[in-house]
């Protein structure tokens, strides 16, 4: 998988979130089969929900709790923040701002697929519609940051100018 960084000053648009929460359709019923990720910055563990039961199933342990982790030997991943899911929900991108790095885990067995380093304060992970990239954001860099949800267009935001740039 081809990972792509980049910035964002924070500012998310509507269309690159429908893309990442197929389950905000109204279409769509929650089943047994569901589950919600949520990333727990100060544990930095991630937790897996049954929201039809709203049921705590698991914790995907990624790091140490702080204040621990913020030893200098400290090894884990540090202030787990962001989620991007994959279109076909099967992997879940988990960004840790303080470890500069993005885990990804198999959601069909909630294990670690493995690590990538990216990069200064990642915030947010998108997949490409075909799910072969992972464009993050990456705080004070000049690269390209978001898509559209057709694909077709990719939008850098600006930590410095008013402007929004439009990539075909």
């Amino acid at each position: 998988m081809k990972i792509i960084f980049g910035f964002l000053s924070l500012c998310l648009l509507p269309c690159a979130m429908a893309q990442q929460a197929p389950w905000a359709r109204t279409d769509i019923p929650i089943t047994v089969r569901d589950r919600v990720y949520t990333a727990d910055q100060t544990s930095n563990t991630v937790s897996v929900i049954d929201p039809a039961e709203n049921k705590l199933l698991g914790v995907i342990k990624l790091g140490d709790p702080v204040p621990g982790a913020l030893s200098p030997l400290y090894k884990g991943q540090l202030l787990v923040h962001g989620l991007g899911y994959s279109p076909d929900s099967k992997t879940l991108a988990v960004v840790s701002v303080g470890s500069n790095s993005v885990t990804l885990i198999d959601t069909a067995t909630n294990k670690v697929k493995g690590t990538v380093y990216v990069g200064r304060s990642p915030h947010e992970a998108f997949f490409t519609p075909d799910g072969r990239e992972l464009w993050v954001t990456v705080r004070g860099e000049n690269y390209v940051s978001m898509f559209g949800p057709d694909g077709k267009y990719a939008f850098v935001c600006s930590s410095f100018t008013p402007e929004l740039a439009g990539i075909a």
